[in-house]
């Protein structure tokens, strides 16, 4: 009788054992799960590229890849932002030069007193609009963007950003898409001193680069066939306006 039972308390410690390791491997292999604190989409600035004008030396843009990742539990259809770099290496140079001008002002010169030749020439901010396109839950997109600066230093510093609308896929059988304030939260910038610029995202291949390359230019084709349209819709109605005259 003790050699059973000590058979079955032996059968029932494997079986045991067993279950334990089955729920580890399930476990392992489960779609990751974010805690609501953790939940994020991170995306980064890399690969900036000054563009020179093709008859010269002279910097005219800046081109630079923008890599979201989508570390929550959210579909995003889309997402429209606006990024600010702030270049802190002029203000000492702005504020003296509006002391000046307030000087020159005093003294009855024709002046604006607030005014700086740097200032004008070189804005102190600079803003690129970026739209993200769809992105599902843990997946991440890179888009390729262009600004018009000769400054792409700039670029490598902290940014500002304001989400002007961002769009949260609705769940499984609904054909609509909402808006949802939630997802505005969720964006975070990542920079080159934080450890995630380089843990934080999945390796950006050489296709997503070509990909957000093919991308950005069907854009910019677009927008040019757009003011191609106007352009000759608008001498369409010159034309007509003249023959009318006559």
């Amino acid at each position: 009788m003790k050699f059973q039972n000590k058979f079955w308390l032996e059968i029932a410690a494997l079986m045991l054992a067993a279950g334990v390791a089955n729920a580890q491997v399930e476990k392992n292999n489960a779609a990751p799960v974010a805690e609501e604190e953790d939940e994020a989409i991170l995306f980064k600035v890399h690969d900036i590229t000054p563009i020179k004008a093709l008859n010269g030396d002279v910097v005219t843009s800046c081109d630079f890849y923008v890599t979201f990742y989508n570390r929550s539990l959210k579909d995003i259809s889309s997402a429209q932002l606006d990024l600010t770099w702030e270049d802190n290496s002029l203000t000492s140079v702005i504020e003296n030069e509006k002391e000046e001008s307030a000087a020159q002002k005093s003294k009855g010169e024709d002046v604006d007193a607030g005014f700086s030749y740097t200032q004008k020439q070189n804005p102190p901010q600079l803003t690129a609009s970026v739209n993200m396109p769809a992105v599902k839950s843990y997946k991440q997109v890179t888009v390729k963007q262009s600004v018009k600066t000769d400054r792409c230093y700039m670029l490598l510093d902290d940014l500002a950003i304001r989400v002007r609308s961002c769009v949260v896929k609705q769940a499984p059988g609904s054909s609509s898409l909402s808006s949802n304030n939630s997802c505005n939260a969720l964006f975070s910038f990542v920079s080159l001193d934080n450890p995630e610029y380089y843990t934080g995202f999945q390796e950006i291949s050489f296709d997503a680069k070509k990909n957000a390359e093919v991308k950005e230019r069907a854009n910019q084709e677009k927008e040019m066939e757009e003011q191609y349209q106007q352009t000759v819709k608008s001498l369409d109605i010159l034309t007509q306006s003249l023959s009318e005259i006559k």
